[in-house]
């Protein structure tokens, strides 16, 4: 059985445009909300079986811009489960309360699961420590090993905030041993990730690893500098009957202007 998957990031959803970042790319022109809901209606027709989201959801988010960001899950892809991972952006407690509807929820590390017919998604904190390059703990290897423990027939798919590809240059997780020996050794089948606003394909201790690209800013990297623009873009996934992956990364703002520079 294929499946559809709509895989998008790095929304930076910030209502009030009171952070610094907000504020530079309205004044450039950009409006990541605009490009969200232009993201949510273009894979509204594209028949989902699930929305994967990998973090930066919101710019330091409130309760009432995570129930924003549930709304419009909500109203455009109707009866399409959403799952999601967090970024460094994120607010663990507001989001569980504002996206989840958890009322008195702790702010600490969002680990979860979800099976899409006989796969598991996997999601783990890379953001949790707030850290450029992101981090797991060992509190959360041994959950996930926990997991683990009980088998997925079609694979297991891991969501984190932070792509496992150092030469990136900026915002790589290095790959721990604990990590690549979890995943050599427990049939994954793909990582999906955000965080460093470009689309990227490759593979993490011989996993395909997919990154989606920001819908809030795009980041190229230009001889050593990172040149920040106000396009987005996100990816559709398919998943044919024999488990290949096909990934089609698509633009919503194609025309970005450049609103900020920085030395690497």
């Amino acid at each position: 059985m294929g499946y559809r998957i709509g895989h998008v990031s790095d929304m930076h959803l910030n209502t009030a445009g009171n952070e610094a970042i907000s504020k530079m790319i309205a004044e450039a022109g950009g409006d990541p909300l605009a490009s969200f809901r232009l993201a949510l209606e273009e894979l509204s027709k594209e028949k989902l079986d699930l929305l994967l989201m990998t973090g930066d959801l919101c710019h330091e988010g409130t309760v009432e811009e995570y129930k924003l960001l549930r709304s419009l899950c909500d109203e455009y892809l109707p009866g399409v489960p959403v799952f999601a991972t967090l970024g460094n952006h994120d607010m663990r407690r507001e989001y569980r309360e504002g996206f989840l509807g958890i009322e008195n929820a702790p702010d600490t590390p969002y680990c979860d699961t979800m099976m899409l017919g006989d796969i598991r998604l996997i999601a783990v904190d890379s953001a949790w420590e707030k850290l450029l390059s992101g981090n797991i703990d060992d509190a959360q290897y041994d959950w996930l090993e926990k997991v683990l423990e009980t088998p997925a027939p079609g694979g297991n798919i891991l969501m984190t905030h932070h792509p496992f590809c150092p030469e990136l240059e900026s915002g790589g997780m290095p790959m721990s041993d604990r990590l690549r020996s979890i995943l050599k050794n427990n049939n994954f089948i793909a990582l999906f990730n955000g965080h460093v606003h470009r689309s990227c394909t490759g593979f993490a201790a011989g996993v395909l690893s997919i990154t989606g690209q920001s819908l809030a800013f795009d980041i190229e990297i230009h001889q050593k500098t990172a040149v920040y623009t106000t396009r987005g873009g996100y990816n559709m996934c398919i998943i044919d009957d024999e488990g290949q992956f096909f990934i089609d990364s698509r633009i919503v703002s194609p025309k970005g202007a450049i609103f900020q520079k920085k030395n690497m």
